[in-house]
């Protein structure tokens, strides 16, 4: 049957607007498609300008590998020689700072010089005033003692006398025959500044080569009590009874400023000590005209030269110590006190520190380890060794250099430990 011409024009017209329509989508699509991508691409330009903003170390690390570990973002070549180049100057900040002489060294060099004062009454503390074997301690340390014996670091053992006591000045001097020609240490002739650090080294409670830190806290306090107390130098370090007259030391110069006097019974960590230098004057007078020693002194017997395990370990311990600051300070020499003068010990002593400073070095530590301790009849044999670290200057590398000896130990004139013989193992 044919189709009227009014259902075909209907039909055509339909189809027309079919087909606009048709076109109207596609133009919509291929718009939003545009604008879409044109979106990305700023969105991307604008990620990349913030990326390159940004520093390698802030970015995140991508998780790109199969096996999920993480893999770091790949760097640009310029990100790359940075990286290099701060590496290079983190070498060249490498610097190992030369030790200062501290509280360990300076302990280890006074212990030689402190003495344990024991009388029929009291117990107390000392160091040596002079080369002449006097003991400066407290007054009320010796005051109506009927005999004074002195004990060193070493435990070893001397008969000592009075040769000079303040009735009014909490001072007194004991004289020690066996240990004269022995040198003391540095003491400061002036005041010294509040806030200046110090030790108090001694035997409080009869413990000795205890030492205590602190600082200056006040100058100039006075007390009366059965002394006159005046000019006192106030410390944080704490004393005891049994350090009385022992030394209260500078830990920035290493010179004895005082003598350690008293603790107050309701501040007990606060103590006092009388400075020497406002004393000096009269201790030197005592030393040059002693009191007369007495017809019937009292002298107890004493036990003879004797090595402990110990005192030794602790001796050759004290000895390492105190060698890295004269590897770095030529001034400095304390550890040529634990060589016997003139012996092999002291050549061979001497030798080792020399080696040690060849080259461009700055020491940083040292670590010793006793290894085995024999008692002779007169002498003492240790094995021990060191590993000594250092900065080789040249290529700012750390090196640790290790020795081994086997060290013979005697007892010298003064009851001194002191190493007479140095063999390598």
């Amino acid at each position: 049957m044919k189709r009227s011409k009014i259902t075909e024009k209907r039909q055509s017209a339909a189809a027309n607007r079919v087909l606009q329509a048709l076109v109207a989508v596609i133009v919509i699509l291929a718009t939003a498609t545009g604008i879409f991508l044109l979106l990305q691409t700023d969105e991307s330009d604008s990620t990349l300008q913030d990326l390159e903003k940004t520093s390698f170390t802030e970015r995140e690390y991508i998780d790109r590998s199969p096996t999920g570990t993480i893999e770091k973002a790949p760097e640009t070549p310029v990100e790359a020689e940075e990286e290099a180049a701060s590496g290079d100057e983190s070498n060249d900040d490498i610097i190992v700072e030369a030790p200062e002489e501290d509280l360990a060294s300076m302990i280890a060099n006074a212990k030689s010089h402190v003495y344990t004062l024991y009388t029929d009454l009291e117990q107390g503390s000392g160091f040596l005033f002079n080369n002449k074997g006097d003991i400066l301690t407290s007054a009320h340390v010796v005051k109506d003692a009927a005999y004074v014996t002195v004990t060193n670091s070493n435990g070893q053992e001397f008969n000592g006398r009075v040769i000079g006591i303040s009735e009014t000045e909490d001072i007194a001097l004991v004289r020690v025959p066996d240990i004269a020609g022995k040198e003391p240490m540095e003491m400061e002739n002036g005041v010294v500044p509040v806030g200046t650090p110090v030790f108090a080294l001694g035997s409080p409670e009869n413990i000795v080569n205890t030492s205590t830190e602190g600082e200056i806290t006040a100058i100039g306090i006075g007390f009366s009590d059965e002394y006159e107390y005046t000019d006192l130098y106030e410390m944080t370090a704490n004393i005891k009874q049994g350090s009385s007259g022992g030394p209260l030391i500078s830990a920035e110069s290493g010179r004895i400023l005082g003598i350690n006097s008293i603790v107050l019974t309701d501040n007990p960590d606060i103590g006092y000590a009388i400075p020497v230098y406002t004393v000096m004057a009269q201790l030197q007078e005592w030393a040059e005209n002693p009191l007369p020693e007495e017809e019937e002194a009292v002298t107890p017997d004493l036990r003879g030269a004797y090595f402990s395990e110990e005192l030794l370990r602790s001796f050759i311990t004290d000895y390492y110590t105190l060698i890295p600051y004269s590897l770095n300070d030529e001034e400095v020499a304390f550890y040529e006190f634990f060589l016997l003068p003139g012996s092999d010990g002291e050549e061979k002593g001497n030798s080792l520190v020399e080696e040690l400073k060849k080259g461009d070095r700055v020491f940083q530590t040292v670590e010793p380890v006793i290894k085995n301790v024999k008692i002779n009849e007169d002498t003492a044999t240790i094995q021990a060794g060191a590993t000594f670290t250092f900065q080789d200057n040249a290529d700012k590398k750390l090196v640790s250099i290790s020795h081994s000896h086997t060290y013979t130990v005697v007892i010298d004139e003064y009851g001194d430990y002191r190493i007479s013989s140095i063999v390598n193992q």
